[in-house]
């Protein structure tokens, strides 16, 4: 959806028409000239095909279609943590986890791709391995997998002579600690190209590591280095470095120079994907003794991280809803995002706020109406892109201001608009009209779905949708395929009645198909014009002229 956190959504009701879509693309432009952030409108659906050209035609990027509004953890995530890359040191990774303040952080490849998470725990974890004689990696363990660039970095040293300086292996090293006999006896004979030697100011032990062909000579309290065994170094690609550390000191951060990939300190760790809601992961979150989780991509590329303490951050974001206000009429999902502000001119069904929210509801034909009103009051004049949205919005929910839903104010919103787009709503009307025929280019199931509102009375659930042509010849041809979906969405909802009204813009004449029970459908107050079909004459409107019947009906069933 592309929604950042702290947004406010602006969408229209669920089965999205050119009136809610247009009225949340028009209000997200107001509120944001007005000084709100990060409005972004949605389309809560697939757009249909007038609303496409619609925004087509006046050049403006449709809005990013969302199916759901519940936070997601994309929305609390992280997106720039601190991160380590592979190869960074030991020592250098635990500063960048010091210096975060977080408990753990992901390390990645080159190609940001999670390798595992290094906490304080990991690293306590490797060092508590003490007498583990099967792995001489640990902390005590003789062994330290590294590299001649590392090691110099860790030891703040001086590169005398290095020599193939990237190439990581295991050194084991030793601390030139006895007299020259006895160390000589105490290093093993048969792999100096994996040993190295900490020693001071010992030029007897230098020579005798450079006879020995060691790989790396340590010389520690930076004492100088004798040229002869410098000279001698460079012959043999012994590597030597210089570092102000003394010995104790060089042995404990030899340790930190293994590649943090390469540590057992690395812990690996099931990333989340951004997509998963919060109200499916919050249980095992707060279960876990983790507090950090990083996030992961489809292909495995880490994204961000995210907090226990980022789930109780409040809401990712708020909600204005347009052209409608009942919850069952929103994405999935609304229920748990703030309401802040609704603008509608449908009946109230909103359910109550914990704050009080800005509401914008009155009897006009169309939400654009509305949003052009909202503009003139505040004194703002929309884009002629926005009015040309305004306008396909006020014309296609008042059919041209023929139907008995338009009032005075929509006429007088459509003439201001007409002006500052250059256009007639008639003229666009026909432009719209003429776009495909939903009967002709869709699926059943896509058209019962397109335009569907559903409501609730008298204890019964049910449904009505409406499409708009230029004629019922198509709808008398596809009446079999459309009643068998019509009849199977109402079996598989429970619903109580399900009604598909098609309206004759050109006549100005309705026919409704429609499928319930028994007692609904013999309830119809209209007259039958053939299987499960009605004619409405002079009916336009599904909320001024249908839903009202239908209500009626509900309610005496219910007594």
């Amino acid at each position: 959806m592309g929604v950042k956190k702290s947004s406010t959504i602006i969408s229209g009701h669920r089965n999205p028409d050119i009136d809610s879509i247009s009225a949340a693309c028009a209000l997200a432009e107001l509120r944001s000239r007005l000084g709100m952030k990060g409005v972004v409108p949605i389309c809560p659906g697939a757009m249909p095909e007038r609303a496409r050209f619609l925004f087509e035609k006046f050049s403006v990027k449709p809005p990013a279609i969302c199916t759901d509004l519940y936070p997601k953890i994309k929305d609390i995530m992280d997106t720039s943590p601190p991160v380590i890359a592979q190869g960074t040191p030991l020592l250098d990774a635990i500063c960048s986890l010091s210096e975060s303040h977080l408990s753990r952080l992901p390390v990645t490849t080159h190609e940001n791709k999670l390798l595992g998470m290094l906490s304080p725990l990991s690293l306590l974890s490797n060092l508590l391995r003490i007498g583990d004689k099967s792995d001489n990696t640990s902390f005590t363990g003789r062994r330290v997998f590294s590299s001649p660039e590392l090691i110099v970095k860790v030891l703040a040293a001086e590169a005398i002579n290095l020599y193939d300086k990237s190439k990581r292996q295991n050194f084991d090293v030793f601390v030139a600690a006895m007299n020259l006999d006895s160390f000589f006896q105490h290093l093993p004979a048969d792999k100096p190209d994996k040993t190295a030697i900490i020693v001071g100011d010992r030029p007897d032990i230098h020579l005798m590591a450079l006879n020995v062909g060691v790989r790396l000579l340590i010389i520690t309290g930076d004492r100088p280095v004798d040229p002869t065994i410098l000279k001698e170094a460079r012959v043999k690609k012994v590597c030597i470095i210089q570092t102000k550390f003394d010995s104790a000191t060089v042995i404990r951060r030899l340790k930190f120079s293994v590649p943090v990939e390469k540590s057992a300190s690395l812990m690996s760790t099931a990333p989340l994907s951004p997509q998963t809601r919060l109200r499916d992961v919050r249980k095992a979150i707060f279960a876990s003794p983790e507090d950090v989780f990083p996030v992961q991509s489809a292909a495995e590329k880490l994204l961000g991280v995210v907090c226990k303490s980022d789930f109780d951050n409040g809401d990712p974001y708020r909600l204005i809803m347009v052209d409608h206000n009942e919850l069952d009429q929103s994405l999935p999902g609304a229920e748990e995002t703030p309401i802040v502000e609704v603008v509608d001119h449908h009946r109230l069904g909103m359910p109550p706020t914990v704050l009080p929210i800005k509401i914008t509801c009155d009897i006009v034909g169309s939400t654009c109406t509305l949003i052009a009103e909202m503009y003139r009051q505040n004194g703002e004049r929309p884009t002629k892109e926005i009015a040309g949205l305004l306008i396909g919005g006020i014309i296609s929910d008042t059919l041209l201001l023929r139907s008995p839903t338009s009032t005075t104010r929509d006429e007088a919103a459509l003439a201001w608009l007409e002006k500052i787009a250059g256009m007639k709503g008639e003229d666009l009307m026909h432009e719209m009209m003429s776009i495909g025929s939903l009967l002709v280019n869709s699926t059943p199931s896509e058209i019962v779905n397109a335009d569907r509102k559903d409501y609730s009375e008298g204890g019964m659930q049910f449904a009505l949708a409406q499409v708009e042509e230029t004629n019922f010849e198509q709808l008398h041809t596809r009446m079999d395929e459309l009643l068998e979906e019509i009849s199977t969405t109402v079996k598989s909802e429970k619903l109580a009645f399900f009604g598909l009204l098609v309206t004759d813009v050109v006549r100005e004449n309705s026919e409704l198909l429609a499928w319930g029970n028994s007692e609904v459908m013999g309830s119809l107050p209209y007259k039958p014009a053939g299987k499960n079909l009605f004619s409405l004459p002079g009916v336009l409107s599904r909320k001024k002229q249908l839903l009202p019947q239908m209500l009626g009906v509900f309610s005496d069933l219910g007594q």
